[in-house]
């Protein structure tokens, strides 16, 4: 069993200096709580989806998720079952399971995302500034696998 470092001192941070990451078209993300500040437990990221937005079909082999929407309507797909949520909704993601989700609404939406342990929250910066095309061999480095495309419409 890994041990992880207590945290020694809490901490605070405002909603106005944080630095947003572009790392995909259509989508701001800010590290809330990085994983360093919580000894490896869990990090913390912020993302606004714009409309017909969304990451394709992805695993996380290393990191189980929780995404929390604060605004707008999200549709998700984890593990085979689809879902559509408004404020207030959560989903809870284990490591290893397929899952994507989009935001087919007409406003952006805002996603708090809870990875523990803590890691996969760099996987944003890591890939600010560099073109789509390498999105599979930087999510890799996360150990994180591309499956499949982004969610289509629902029937």
């Amino acid at each position: 069993m890994t041990k992880h470092a207590f945290i020694q001192n809490p901490l605070f941070a405002d909603g106005e200096s944080l630095r947003w990451h572009e790392p995909f078209p259509g989508e701001r993300i800010a590290l809330r709580i990085d994983g360093w500040d919580t000894g490896g437990r869990y990090g913390v990221a912020e993302g606004i989806i714009e409309p017909m937005v969304g990451p394709p079909l992805h695993i996380h082999h290393d990191a189980d998720e929780i995404i929390y929407v604060v605004e707008g309507t999200v549709d998700f797909a984890v593990a085979g079952r689809r879902l559509r949520f408004g404020k207030g909704g959560i989903v809870l993601i284990p490591r290893g399971a397929p899952h994507a989700f989009r935001n087919f609404g007409a406003e952006p939406a805002r996603l708090l995302g809870l990875f523990a342990p803590a890691g996969l929250e760099r996987m944003f910066p890591a890939m600010e500034g560099r073109p789509l095309e390498d999105f599979p061999q930087v999510a890799a480095e996360f150990s994180v696998e591309i499956v499949g495309p982004p969610l289509e419409p629902a029937a």
